[in-house]
Parts: structure tokens; sequence; C-alpha cells
């Protein structure tokens, strides 16, 4: 069984929310530190996915991370960078924008892995498409990304969609809610 390291994707703009999404607070800490905090018991090592400008903000910090290593839009500049800095190990990927999240959902995800297949993910909220920014990304899945990129395919969902890959059913879909601009934090009960 290959290393499992974990990822908190907290490299995006977080421009419909008009600040750094991971450093809102819903759980008494910033939401970075609480998602690292759920994968610890489940990881090697927990990283946060970082943009250059926020690498320079946590020069201090003593939290691991991983600078994004490419130019490219959207979450798979995090996946992949991660799948460079370590291509022997399995990623179980977060994004920083899902605060309902639990080990209810972690523990489905640990679960229902298949090694075999280049990820595990859940079927999104309405069941239909995986859902990428939640899932453990096996080795296999850089070869296929990095592929992927250089025919001009920069979308994790797509990836997901054109490869052998293990679905499972979501334990709790409004786990999987992506909180991204001030009206859906405000409607949330936390």
């Amino acid at each position: 069984m290959s290393k499992l390291n974990g990822l908190i994707l907290t490299g995006g703009r977080s421009v419909r929310m008009g600040q750094d999404k991971s450093q809102l607070v819903y759980h008494d800490k910033p939401q970075r530190e609480h998602l690292t905090d759920l994968l610890k018991p489940y990881c090697s090592v927990v990283y946060w996915s970082v943009n250059v400008a926020q690498a320079a903000e946590l020069v201090d910090s003593e939290q691991l991370r991983i600078v994004d290593a490419f130019d490219l839009p959207g979450p798979l500049n995090g996946i992949l960078s991660a799948l460079k800095f370590d291509p022997e190990a399995a990623w179980f990927v977060v994004a920083c924008d899902m605060p309902l999240l639990t080990v209810l959902s972690l523990d489905t995800l640990i679960k229902g892995r298949n090694e075999a297949k280049i990820a595990t993910v859940f079927y999104d909220s309405d069941g239909k498409l995986p859902e990428p920014l939640l899932g453990i990304y096996e080795p296999a899945f850089g070869s296929v990304a990095e592929q992927a990129v250089t025919e001009g395919t920069y979308s994790p969902r797509d990836l997901l969609r054109q490869n052998d890959i293990q679905l499972l059913t979501a334990p709790d879909v409004s786990e999987l809610a992506n909180i991204n601009d001030p009206a859906a934090r405000a409607a949330l009960n936390l």
C-alpha cells in the first residue's frame, strides 16, 4: 500500500469570498488548521498546498507546505505539484472550502479506497459527476495528469471522468458543500 499524505488545497485566489478561504474560522480555528487536524489520523504527514504569495506569508510557519510548481489554472496545480513533490505517495486531497466535512466522509473514502484505480472519490452533490476536491489520488494519477496538461486539459473533474476511478456515494452529501462566497457562508449554521 502506498504511503498516504494529506493535502489541503489552499492556493486558490478566493475572489468570490473576498478573503482567503483557508483562513476563515468555522470550528474555533482557521479552516486550514481544522482540516489538517481532521486528516492527521489518516495520513503519514499533512501539507498545505499554497501559491507563491501564500508561501511568502507563511515563511515563519512550521506547517509543511507545497508551493505550486506549475502555472496552471485551478486545483490541478496543487494536486500535480504534490504528486511531483512525492511521486511515490498517494494523496488524500481536501479543498479548504468544505467546512461541513467530518470523519464520516473521510472514513468512507479510506474504507472504499481502491489502489488499483488512479483515484477514489465521491459522486458530487448531484450524484452524477466525480467530486475532485475531496478524494484519494494514487501515484498513477500523476502521469495521467501530466499527459492531460500537455493536451490542454486542466480540469481534475474531466480527468476523473475520462479515466478508471473508484466512485463512491457520499454518506452525507452536505459535507461536500463548497462555501465560496459571503452569502453561502452566512447561510451556514456553524
